[in-house]
C-alpha cells in the first residue's frame, strides 16, 4: 500500500476546483472567478479545510442520488466506475450549482473532498455555472488490489476551457489543464467512498 496516503498533506491540483498544497502563501479565502485556490490534504483525524465544506442549496437532492450499480461492485471495474461517478457529480455541481453534496460519497475527514465541495459552493455563492461538463477523466486504472484497505487509482485529469456564466451572460472561460492524478478510495459498509487525491 502506498504510504503517502497516510500522510497529512498530499495534494491534488485541480485548476477550476482550486486545490493546491496546504500552506500555500497565495491561498485566498474567496475568489472572484471559477479558479479559486484552496488547500487540499488527506487526513484521518483533525485537519481543517480552508474552504467551506457545507453543502449548498438542496443537498437532499444529491444525498438521494443513486450510485450506479456498476459503481457498487468491489471489483476493478466497480472502483473505476465509482471514480467516474464521483467526478460526474463534480461536473454536475458546476452545471447545476447547489444540487451536489459530495459528503455521502466521501470519507468524513477527506480534506480534498471537502475542498471540492467548498469550490462547488463558490459556484453557488458567486452565481457561476457552466453549460457543458468541464472535467474529464482519461485512462483510469486500478493500481492496487481492490481487496486492500485502500485502493489507489491512477488517471489523467483534464479540464476543458469551457465558458462559464453569471446571470446568464458568458463572463470568461475556465483555464485548460491536464495532468496525472491519483485517487484513493476505500470499501466500507458495502460501498466505495473517496478517501483522498493527489497529483502524481
Amino acid at each position: 500500500m502506498n504510504s503517502s496516503w497516510h500522510r497529512a498533506a498530499v495534494t491534488l491540483a485541480v485548476v477550476a476546483l482550486g486545490l493546491t498544497a496546504c500552506g500555500d502563501k497565495d491561498e485566498p479565502t474567496q475568489s472572484s472567478s471559477p479558479t479559486p485556490t484552496a488547500s487540499a490534504s488527506v487526513s484521518s483525524s483533525s485537519a481543517s479545510p480552508s474552504a467551506s465544506a457545507s453543502p449548498s442549496g438542496s443537498a437532499s437532492a444529491t444525498a438521494a442520488a443513486e450510485v450506479p450499480a456498476a459503481a457498487r461492485a468491489r471489483t476493478e471495474a466497480g472502483a473505476i466506475a465509482f471514480l467516474k461517478f464521483y467526478f460526474d457529480e463534480v461536473n454536475r455541481g458546476q452545471l447545476r450549482p447547489g444540487t451536489v453534496d459530495l459528503a455521502p460519497l466521501s470519507e468524513k475527514d477527506c480534506i480534498a473532498c471537502k475542498n471540492l465541495q467548498g469550490s462547488l459552493q463558490e459556484y453557488v455563492d458567486n452565481g457561476w455555472s457552466v453549460k457543458q461538463a468541464p472535467v474529464r477523466l482519461l485512462s483510469p486504472a486500478v493500481a492496487t488490489d481492490v481487496a486492500g484497505e485502500k485502493v489507489i487509482l491512477n488517471f489523467t485529469f483534464e479540464q476543458l476551457p469551457v465558458p462559464y456564466f453569471k446571470a446568464g451572460a458568458e463572463v470568461g472561460k475556465l483555464k485548460a489543464a491536464k495532468g496525472k492524478r491519483a485517487a484513493a478510495i476505500r470499501w466500507i459498509d458495502g460501498a466505495w467512498e473517496m478517501y483522498g487525491m493527489e497529483k502524481t
